[in-house]
């Protein structure tokens, strides 16, 4: 007797191992189908159990519900919807489908749970079937269970709406979730879910295709609305912390330096395709956003976090979200590239091209193709122009590269003309070191001066400061930095000069004044990347750790004499930190 090729006791198991990424990507299946299915609303229900673990009462979730009010399936369309390796969707030429092939639905669900249910229905006809991993395995099943006539349970359809048609998809003996309670599960998937499908979820889009999609804990007072999270935060509403009803950003272009762009792909068809939109963000005007960086507020610190968790590339197919990470082409260590982002947007006719698979849960080779990884690949000018992966990852490479270094350039200027208005290091300092009331070499040499003395000294020392930043002061605007400087105990300022010293500390008035030497490694290794983050935090604790040893040279070296201890320390600080970053710059050579 010849024997099956995809024997089903050790088949399902292997399609469960080679499941999903998590419950969000498994879920996100689900709901590709169900736009699919033309739906508007989508439902996500959690029933929860109460069990007992360590000798107390804790809540489980027993059941995943997925409600839409599409267009419902047929008794054909039933019998193919839970058979692995084919779909819904096989012969389907439709190019704004999301789903690949429909194969996703039992691969999706048995990647969670060991029972998927489906109830479909179309003008009061109800149709069920079901697929049962255990039932699988005990009794060797080959065949597709029997497709019936069958209502939706009434647990499940009062909390619904009266839906004319719809698809109801029960996932039960759930054994591979991420989380086992409603409410965290939700906290977990909704920050992947409402980035996949931000276009579906916003109210003005290219795509043209809206839905409202909720997550209920039911027999509780958990539910939520799913929110656009864009990484470009062009969408309205969405869930970025203070901004929900905002456009955050703007989209702009020119014709030296477009924002968006086409790229056409010459397909094996030989029929021209295109990206649709390669967008950027227009990073200058983003950080200039009054209401977004006022400091001192709670607002900020949560903006900032979730920008951090969008920075990357996001590539989207059909309006849906596919993959979305650095790829190479971004810094997880240049915090500068938190504040722009890049959206490639593509239709399903470039699967290949792009290297989509069967799960939707990537792409793949869309790497930079730089010379360097051209040499180590062997690849020539000839495979870039005749294969058509080659050719799209060259032209976004280049693109991508052009307008990041535009950009990063951009911010740093941005970040250094801000500086002091954004350093809080200065009034940190100061509110410390007036509270100590300790005797200081700064406050007994300016008692030996007088007070138009102390104001020359300002005024000299400030108007050097802005001829070397390229300002001219009015006499106005003098006077208030006079002003300014003369509340503080000390301030940072930066000079060039030959030698090893990477800092020095001078007296201005009744300021002391630390001077960051611009040629020393200690700023073009360290402080120099700091400063041009537009999150001041790291800067400003070197900033305090600079002023604090000002600080202790201030209190300690009254004298002269005492003085010049202290400033043989500076050299020999600086001379065994030069050996040692040059040390470095060897090794990592």
């Amino acid at each position: 007797m010849s024997k099956s090729i995809f024997p089903s006791k050790t088949a399902i198991e292997t399609v469960r191992d080679n499941g999903y990424n998590d419950t969000a990507s498994a879920i996100s299946e689900l709901i590709d189908n169900s736009i699919d299915a033309k739906s508007k609303n989508i439902q996500i229900l959690a029933f929860e159990k109460t069990i007992t673990k360590a000798n107390r009462p804790m809540k489980e979730i027993s059941e995943i519900v997925i409600v839409d009010d599409g267009k419902g399936m047929n008794v054909e369309e039933m019998e193919t919807s839970l058979q692995f390796g084919n779909g819904t969707k096989s012969n389907n030429t439709d190019d704004e489908i999301i789903g690949k092939f429909g194969i996703g639905l039992p691969n999706a669900s048995v990647s969670q749970c060991k029972r998927v249910e489906v109830y479909s229905w179309q003008k009061n006809k109800n149709l069920y079937t079901y697929l049962d991993v255990d039932e699988i395995i005990s009794n060797d099943q080959e065949k597709i269970n029997e497709i019936i006539e069958k209502k939706l349970p009434d647990n499940i359809k009062k909390e619904i709406a009266n839906y004319e048609s719809g698809t109801a998809i029960i996932w039960s003996k759930c054994d591979n979730l991420d989380i086992a309670r409603g409410e965290t599960l939700y906290r977990r998937m909704s920050k992947k879910l409402c980035r996949v499908f931000r276009h579906y979820l916003d109210h003005k889009n290219s795509f043209q295709r809206n839905i409202n999609m909720t997550y209920k804990v039911v027999n509780s007072d958990f539910e939520k609305k799913f929110l656009a999270n864009d990484p470009l935060y062009l969408t309205t509403p969405n869930n970025t912390p203070g901004y929900e009803n905002e456009q955050v950003m703007e989209l702009k272009s020119s014709d030296d330096d477009p924002r968006e762009g086409k790229i056409e792909i010459t397909y094996l068809n030989k029929k021209t395709q295109k990206i649709e939109e390669l967008k950027y963000w227009d990073v200058v005007d983003f950080y200039n956003k009054d209401n977004i960086w006022k400091k001192e507020t709670d607002k900020v610190s949560a903006f900032q976090n979730h920008l951090k968790n969008n920075q990357g590339i996001s590539f989207v197919r059909n309006g849906r979200e596919i993959d979305f990470g650095n790829f190479g082409y971004f810094s997880h260590y240049e915090p500068r590239d938190r504040y722009w982002g890049c959206e490639i947007r593509f239709d399903n006719v470039l699967d290949k091209i792009f290297g989509v698979s069967n799960d939707k849960q990537g792409v793949r080779k869309m790497g930079p193709l730089t010379p360097e990884i051209r040499k180590d690949s062997d690849i020539t000018d000839e495979d870039v122009e005749n294969i058509p992966n080659l050719k799209l990852r060259k032209e976004i490479t280049r693109r991508f590269f052009d307008i990041r270094s535009k950009y990063l350039s951009q911010l740093s200027k941005k970040a250094a003309g801000t500086r002091s208005k954004a350093s809080r290091s200065p009034s940190i300092a100061d509110r410390i070191f007036k509270q100590r009331k300790v005797l200081t070499r700064t406050s007994v040499l300016a008692k030996t001066k007088t007070q138009q003395e102390i104001d020359n000294e300002y005024k000299e020392k400030l108007q050097k400061i802005a001829q070397a930043d390229g300002r001219s002061l009015t006499e106005a605007q003098l006077k208030k930095l006079i002003e300014e400087n003369k509340k503080l105990e000390v301030n940072i300022d930066f000079n060039s000069w030959i030698g090893s010293k990477f800092f020095s500390i001078e007296n201005m008035g009744t300021t002391s004044l630390i001077n960051i030497n611009l040629e020393h490694k200690f700023y073009t290794k360290l402080y120099k990347s700091l400063q041009e983050q537009l999150d001041k935090t790291n800067v400003e604790i070197v900033d305090l750790l600079l002023m604090a040893y000002a600080r202790v040279e201030d209190e300690l070296a009254v004298s002269s004499v005492e003085m010049s201890t202290f400033i043989k320390i500076r050299d020999k600080w600086g001379d065994i930190m030069t050996e040692l970053l040059e040390e470095q710059d060897n090794t990592t050579h």
